[in-house]
């Protein structure tokens, strides 16, 4: 794009030849001929834009100026309000079956939620002060000893330390999570965290009966543990009055030794409350009578979340461990604002609960905590921490960082433009038509166009407009200095001839490149997620914005520059005290360069070493027809490779880093999904197989213009919840959590499945006329007769009822209505769907694994779907369908659409590039081989990162 006073020696070649009587004949007829009069261009052939940037530099500049930071102003004051970022949770493809899936629960349960809001609150339960979860601290602890974390009782001590902090601290109590479920205390105590620190610090601890546990369960090991494991489900079930569980060919004497085994154990456990103090002499037996605790089915969940995986009777040694202290709500705490919130508005107080608690936990422990993760502070473990109420603020610092670096990028193209301009007031200039880009395009895209998606990913035009808009700056200051040394003395006939000649070079030039650029983050429309066509979208209006502001505002600049800056430019050009600046330099730069012209003085324009470089060095190594074909041979074979690394390129196979590797939230939270096994009190992702549903109705949906917008439920009109169908419910409730084959897929809670059904609960509601003895609800008696199914004709008065009870399976004492808020689609007067609720095994809420361990999870619940279709088929009128409401799901797929995208889009990107090249070069092999350039850069690029993928892996593996 940059020509030196030689190239346009030819493009001048042509005016040279013809004879002319005069000169000034001669420059109007050749100028005239060329560029005849229009709406554009005057009778010499002059833009008239650039004869009113010539003739009013200074109005048309401040004029273009205070138009964009009016435009700033409005984005400001109308269209922004408070954040301006859309949710993560509505980037995901509308069309797919996943999406679908989850829409169809998600709306439905919204629309069901909202019509039985008055019954909610007739029948919700007065919370007790901090009876409710409010957040949760998560403290990850990792040895740097062989001992482990638990060998030695520095390493336990200092554990401790990190536990206190909060548990000794005087106003603890206000704030904990308290538990209400003791009735010798009637007004709670703070419930005790879930650490495995609890057995190392209990109130008492019976030496004799610890060993002697151990000893049973060694004898003859595996022995014992499998005699255990076969019988303690019929111990369990007796003790409930349930004899299910037994196969009728128990041996007594096993059911009397378990029976006792059992009892040893919990009196052992229930010692566990983290209120005693720590027995050095203790420490090895206590790690190996939790090691064989994890051994039996039923107490397994008591121990495993506190150990790794490594940790076994081989080898009683944990590397790892973690810990949670529970925060409660309503906090029995006001101020003036939350006096003032109505006590109907839930959702408001939580929030004011969150922000004392954040205040109450950033006041007193935040330095100390930090202090804690500190490499330096123990020798012997390094501590993280993991706080709900606290990512914002470390999120907010790492924005601040990537902030300065941002600022610093900006200052660094600053300065380079700077060094390529030589000089300050166009730098300055050029910088800030540059940042004005970004808030002008942001009034396009959401004030013109109206579109409400914006991405995080938006984020990211600052660094492309910074090199795009650098380069076009680079461009016209480049052609304004070639137009100095131009043969055609017409050219330098006057300013507005040449900035004439200067616009026209550049402006066809930079608008095809542009015009390509824009294309190409269009091509980003071919993605069906939202946040994709929004970054498209907006880089492409901020690219045009920034080419309307080179050629507007950098223009006019230049023109200013020429008249008051260029001659005889000293360091700090407008930062300059020099009186003379203020008045236009006489005589000007173009009739200094138009008299050195005419003397055939032959000025040479300097080149600088880039482009002598590749004139010189590059050019000259090119032109010898071997070295051409060892160097196409070389990039061939290269290709080749990338070629075949590119096709390797697939959605990632871990889950994915979202900060520095190195980052303290970043360990902690690939301790927690690496090195721990699935725990009975880990919170897993639950799935849904719910009845009563049809597909979303998806009219009108565009997510780019309402972004919250995805849909209408549609149910049923075949549901029917009879008899037949709540029967076959429940068997299906029990083939789920008896089936020891799903246990890969469905989370084991004391060797059961962990299956939630309220169907459960309403038969034994039926049955039982109440759920207030939860221990006759649990052994299941009451459906021994076939008689607690209700009828469709009864239903209505029986929920009336149901929905105020207390749930048996609610650690909390939920009622039914809050229990199963998304599984019962009861709205108030009729049933509209129905779910049964399983905890998936690998899944969680807060991790997203990655593609191919989610889709097998996913694979094998949509099996199950079509399994629960097949066994209750006309059952219930209709089938169930599977999803989950956390988007784990969807966002599986969400993956693989990434990488069909990349490559789709590429492709139409070359496609694009071609035409726009065969266009304005009207040459077809330049065009191809440009083409192929860019194609070959592409697969380059990534069949690199796949190879240095592969390189990093094996170093991490070595």
């Amino acid at each position: 794009m940059i020509e030196s006073a030689v190239d346009l020696k030819d493009d001048a070649g042509e005016m040279e030849m013809v004879k002319l009587p005069n000169k000034d004949e001669a420059n109007t007829e050749v100028k005239s001929s060329r560029h005849p009069p229009s709406f554009f261009t005057d009778d010499k052939g002059n833009l008239k834009f650039v004869n009113l940037v010539v003739r009013n530099p200074c109005t048309v500049f401040f004029a273009f100026l205070f138009l964009a930071i009016f435009l700033c102003f409005l984005l400001a004051a109308f269209i922004l309000d408070g954040l301006p970022f859309t949710e993560p949770g509505f980037e995901y493809d509308v069309y797919d079956a996943r999406s679908k899936a989850y829409d169809s629960l998600k709306l439905a349960a919204d629309e069901v939620k909202s019509d039985r809001d008055v019954l909610k609150k007739q029948g919700k339960k007065e919370s007790r002060i901090q009876e409710n979860d409010l957040d949760y601290t998560y403290w990850i602890w990792e040895s740097e000893t062989e001992e482990g974390l638990f060998g030695t009782k520095n390493s336990i001590k200092a554990m401790k330390e990190n536990m206190d902090l909060f548990m000794k601290d005087d106003n603890y109590d206000k704030y904990c999570r308290i538990d209400y479920r003791k009735s010798s205390n009637t007004f709670g105590e703070c419930l005790t965290p879930l650490s495995n620190l609890n057995m190392f610090y209990p109130s008492s601890w019976n030496v004799t009966k610890v060993q002697t546990v151990i000893d049973i369960l060694e004898t003859d090991y595996p022995k014992n543990v499998e005699l255990y494991n076969n019988n303690v489900q019929c111990v369990l079930g007796i003790a409930q009055n349930n004899t299910q569980f037994c196969t009728g060919e128990e041996d007594d004497k096993d059911i009397e030794r378990v029976t006792l085994l059992t009892n040893d154990i919990y009196a052992i456990t229930e010692e566990w409350d983290l209120s005693g103090e720590l027995n050095p002499d203790t420490i090895g037996q206590t790690n190996l009578f939790a090691a064989y605790l994890k051994e039996l089915n039923t107490w397994r969940g008591v121990v495993d979340f506190g150990f790794d995986t490594g940790f076994s009777i081989e080898n009683p040694v944990s590397k790892y461990s973690r810990a949670i202290l529970f925060w409660g709500s309503p906090l029995n705490i006001t101020d003036d604002e939350t006096s003032s919130i109505e006590n109907d508005d839930e959702e408001e107080l939580e929030t004011k609960y969150t922000e004392l608690l954040k205040t109450y936990v950033v006041d007193n422990f935040l330095e100390k905590m930090n202090k804690y993760t500190k490499m330096s502070y123990s020798d012997e473990i390094n501590s993280y921490y993991f706080m709900g109420i606290l990512i914002f603020e470390v999120l907010l610092e790492i924005v601040t960082m990537d902030g300065m670096l941002a600022i610093f990028s900006i200052v660094f193209v600053f300065l380079y433009v700077r060094l390529q301009v030589r000089s300050w007031f166009l730098a300055l200039v050029g910088m800030i038509e540059i940042l004005l880009s970004l808030p002008v395009a942001w009034f396009l895209f959401a004030g013109v166009f109206q579109i409400e998606f914006f991405s995080f990913l938006n984020t990211l035009c600052i660094f492309l407009v910074a090199a795009i808009g650098a380069d076009d700056i680079f461009i016209f200051i480049d052609a304004y200095r070639q137009s100095a040394y131009h043969q055609d003395p017409a050219v330098l006939e006057s300013l507005e001839s040449r900035m004439s000649w200067v616009y026209r070079r550049t402006g066809t030039a930079m608008a095809i490149t542009s015009a390509t650029t824009c294309c190409a983050f269009l091509c980003t429309l071919l993605s069906p997620l939202a946040g994709n066509k929004s970054f498209g979208i907006f880089a492409a209006l901020v690219i045009l914005v920034d080419y309307i502001f080179v050629m507007t505002l950098f223009c006019t600049a230049v023109v200013i520059y020429h008249n008051k800056f260029e001659k005889d430019v000293c360091c700090c050009d407008i930062f300059s005290s020099c009186k003379s600046r203020c008045k236009n330099s006489n005589p000007s730069p173009t009739t200094i360069a138009s008299e050195k012209m005419t003397a055939n003085d032959e000025p040479v324009q300097d080149r600088d070493r880039v482009s002598t470089f590749f004139r010189e060095k590059v050019f000259g190594l090119i032109k010898s027809p071997m070295k051409r074909a060892i160097i196409g041979v070389l990039l061939g074979a290269w290709l080749i490779i990338s070629l075949v690394n590119a096709m390797k390129l697939e959605p990632t196979k871990e889950t994915e880093q979202f900060l520095d590797k190195d980052h303290p939230l970043q360990k902690s939270v690939k301790i927690l999904e690496n090195e721990f096994p699935i725990a009975e009190d880990d919170i897993n992702l639950q799935v849904y197989f719910s009845w009563g549903l049809d597909e979303v109705d998806r009219k009108g949906v565009n997510q780019l213009f309402k972004p919250e917008f995805v849909g209408e439920p549609v149910f049923s009109k075949d549901f029917k919840f009879d008899q037949n169908c709540q029967t076959a419910m429940l068997v299906a409730c029990e083939e789920l959590r008896n089936n020891d084959d799903l246990a890969p897929y469905i989370k084991r809670v004391g060797a059961v499945g962990s299956v939630s059904c309220f169907v459960e609960e309403l038969g034994a509601y039926a049955k039982l006329g109440s759920l207030s003895d939860c221990d006759a609800v649990k052994s299941r008696e009451w459906k021994d007769d076939n008689d607690w199914q209700v009828s469709p004709s009864d239903l209505t008065n029986v929920m009336e009822g149901f929905i105020n009870q207390k749930s048996c399976f609610s650690d909390n004492e939920d009622r039914i209505l809050t229990y199963y808020a998304d599984a019962l689609g009861w709205d108030g007067s009729s049933l509209k769907y129905a779910a049964i609720t399983v905890e998936n095994q690998v899944l969680d809420p807060f991790g997203t694994k990655s593609e191919p361990v989610a889709r097998k999870q996913y694979d094998k619940m949509i099996e199950l779907a079509d399994k629960l279709t097949t066994d209750m088929v006309g059952v219930c009128g209709v089938g169930p369908r599977m999803t989950d409401l956390d988007q784990k799901f969807i966002f599986m797929n969400t993956q693989s659409i990434y990488v069909r995208s990349a490559v789709q889009s590429s492709v139409l990107g070359v496609f694009i590039a071609f035409a726009v090249l065969l266009m304005s070069t009207r040459v077809f092999h330049i065009a191809l081989f440009a083409s192929l350039s860019i194609m070959s850069v592409l697969l380059s690029i990534i069949g690199t990162m796949v190879v240095l993928a592969g390189v990093l892996e094996a170093l991490k593996q070595s």
